[in-house]
């Protein structure tokens, strides 16, 4: 055999046993290696652990709007667990916890204006009239300015929503709210008629209601039902988006 044609056939069988042994090389490194379980899909509908469905256990029966019921910022008066000044801790955000909605609904009232003294002093309050004190000296944002805020009743439900779903009196609140079932929620408070109706019970009663103020904080429980009736609306809002945490 010609010198050139052997080198041609043992350069060919060199070639043919190096291919051998890389491909039963990459056998045994296939044998080798665990396979991967393969990642199960996510069942239609299921949640995250952080979309966990929130723990309402209580439910508020469909019934009649009237008569409405009035309630006051006594809070041993039977509606008095509604007002906004009803002491009740709860936890907002990462600032820690506000006593009451209405220091929530005072604080970021400071807040959107910038206000961050008087915002201080009314996180460090602890009761309703040195609050309401602090309020009419926030810099930037007189009554009349803030109540047509475009975030002013957004505030007012968030402010709800966390007294009376995240807060440690949460079951009981819930409870003594669904007795009501859908009446209508009247905030009768003489000094205050934007929040409330600026009339007491007795005189609200007698009156026109063309007389009446705006009511902004028992309107809020018409969306706090709604709320409550169904967790996962996208309709329904859940916290202020012009705050700053």
């Amino acid at each position: 055999m010609p010198k050139a044609k052997r080198k041609a056939v043992s350069k060919g069988k060199m070639e043919t046993r190096s291919k051998s042994a890389a491909k039963g090389k990459d056998a045994t490194s296939s044998e080798n290696t665990p396979k991967r379980k393969p990642t199960p899909k996510a069942k239609k509908g299921a949640r995250s652990k952080d979309d966990e469905e929130p723990k309402i256990r209580v439910v508020i029966p469909k019934t009649s709007r009237r008569p409405p019921f009035f309630y006051s910022t006594d809070p041993d008066s039977e509606g008095g667990f509604l007002s906004p000044w009803y002491t009740c801790p709860f936890q907002y955000g990462s600032r820690g916890k506000f006593v009451s909605a209405g220091q929530l609904i005072t604080a970021l009232r400071a807040q959107i204006a910038r206000d961050m003294e008087s915002y201080e002093k009314i996180l460090a309050a602890t009761s309703e009239e040195e609050i309401k004190a602090l309020a009419d000296n926030i810099k930037d944002m007189p009554m009349e300015k803030w109540v047509n805020h475009p975030d002013y009743t957004e505030h007012i439900y968030a402010a709800n929503l966390h007294k009376f779903l995240h807060s440690d009196q949460s079951e009981d609140l819930l409870n003594r709210l669904a007795k009501l079932g859908d009446r209508e929620l009247v905030f009768a408070d003489p000094t205050d008629s934007y929040l409330g109706i600026g009339l007491d019970a007795e005189e609200a009663k007698t009156a026109d209601r063309e007389s009446w103020g705006r009511n902004s904080h028992g309107k809020s429980f018409e969306r706090l039902r709604e709320k409550i009736r169904n967790p996962y609306s996208p309709k329904l809002f859940e916290r202020p988006y012009d705050t700053m945490w």
